[in-house]
């Protein structure tokens, strides 16, 4: 069976699918980084007079897969994505585009929280000691638990 993409490439011999990266600094500037694999195809001639063709291979001088990608550190930034997958992909695979974006953090702000948290005096967790209470209490409470279990009302 013939698909729509076969269909749209019969008499192409060549093909590529290509993930473009875009790398969005803090003040605005931007780096575009392209991974691209090419695929390749032989047209065989039959003796009826139409021509068949090979099956899609990845060229040879080509990568096999979009590379995983890990974002450059900059320094006082953070990206929003720091890795991006490998992927696998054909020659029916259609072009990418990812943008990631820098956000500045602020390293003395930080560095200030830290600073105060130190000179904090230490909160030592103590166990609760267990209330005292009255048998009367505890009765109380259990029939009042008993009541709402039978609907019943307390009068006014």
């Amino acid at each position: 069976m013939v698909t729509a993409e076969e269909q749209t490439m019969t008499n192409v011999l060549t093909a590529k699918s290509t993930r473009t990266i875009v790398l969005v600094n803090v003040d605005g500037t931007q780096q575009v980084i392209k991974q691209t694999v090419r695929f390749q195809r032989s047209k065989v001639p039959a003796a009826d007079g139409k021509a068949t063709y090979s099956q899609w291979v990845v060229q040879p001088d080509s990568p096999k897969e979009w590379a995983e990608f890990d974002a450059p550190e900059i320094k006082g930034c953070a990206p929003d994505r720091a890795i991006l997958p490998s992927e696998e992909v054909n020659a029916w695979t259609p072009d990418s585009k990812i943008v990631i974006v820098y956000n500045k953090f602020d390293n003395e702000r930080l560095d200030s929280r830290y600073i105060k948290t130190q000179s904090r005096v230490p909160l030592i967790h103590r166990p609760a000691e267990p209330k005292k209470d009255s048998p009367l209490h505890g009765l109380a409470l259990r029939v009042a638990g008993l009541t709402s279990l039978f609907g019943l009302r307390r009068a006014n």
